[in-house]
């Protein structure tokens, strides 16, 4: 199983030439930085036996410097999903006297559990690479360059309460996350900014409507999808494209 993993992230990497991968993305430092963190772990896998555990959610643990959100002591990792989608946001006018509303999100979640168990560095990296793909026009594709599986949704049931509804098929029922914000802190300098900056990391709790034994959900390493610090020239709604790694915790 872990050599599967290895191998599909590097499919099209080790299946086509240059000047492909130059089509298919935005070739970048960050891209090839993540291709070459793909060859070490193989090299490393060479060595290694096909009966280890290539997805032991146990060995999942929120990365250390996201210390300034609240610990998720006492509960267990169940799900990590990489979050693409955009953040929406309304003006009330087009002046430069007037700020942005956030208005919620729309994302698709794809599982990127088992990299996080064995490839915290790599699943690090992803959000960096991801906000600057266009989404597959197939939903049901998977996401490149790690080639994730679509595993849910994330989206506003009303203006103050996100969703994450990971039933994406009448065979796969992972629940549902009602949740509310607890905490953020500012995203790093690292972070991909995009035009705007990125936004904040978030600590969120469940609430009333939430299906399965989800306690909690942070939103960390995320790339881009602030607004513009004003409504100049702006429209009455607009999006901007983001992307997150997204931790669920339970019981």
């Amino acid at each position: 199983m872990r050599f599967a993993l290895i191998l599909s992230l590097t499919a099209a990497s080790l299946a086509a030439p240059t000047n492909f991968l130059d089509d298919a993305y935005d070739w970048s430092d960050e891209l090839a930085e993540f291709y070459g963190k793909v060859s070490q772990f193989i090299s490393t896998a060479k060595h290694t036996t096909r009966a280890s555990a290539a997805c032991d959610v146990s060995k999942i643990s929120l990365p250390s410097y996201a210390s300034g959100l609240t610990s998720p002591t006492g509960l267990k990792p169940i799900y990590v999903a990489l979050g693409r989608g955009t953040q929406n946001y309304t003006c009330a006018d087009s002046t430069s006297s007037t700020a942005p509303v956030a208005i919620g999100a729309v994302a698709r979640l794809y599982n990127a559990t088992c990299i996080a168990a064995n490839y915290p560095s790599i699943l690090e990296s992803l959000p960096n690479l991801a906000y600057k793909i266009a989404l597959p026009t197939n939903e049901g594709a998977s996401l490149p360059p790690a080639n994730l599986d679509l595993m849910g949704h994330h989206f506003f049931y009303d203006a103050t309460t996100p969703e994450f509804n990971l039933n994406t098929t009448p065979d796969n029922q992972a629940g549902i996350v009602m949740s509310k914000k607890e905490g953020s802190i500012v995203a790093p300098s690292t972070a991909a900014a995009g035009e705007y900056g990125a936004v904040p990391w978030l600590y969120l709790t469940h609430t009333d409507g939430t299906v399965g034994d989800y306690k909690s959900v942070y939103r960390v390493d995320t790339a881009a999808g602030s607004p513009p610090k004003t409504c100049h020239k702006m429209p009455a709604a607009f999006q901007i494209q983001y992307s997150a790694n997204y931790y669920f915790f339970g019981q």
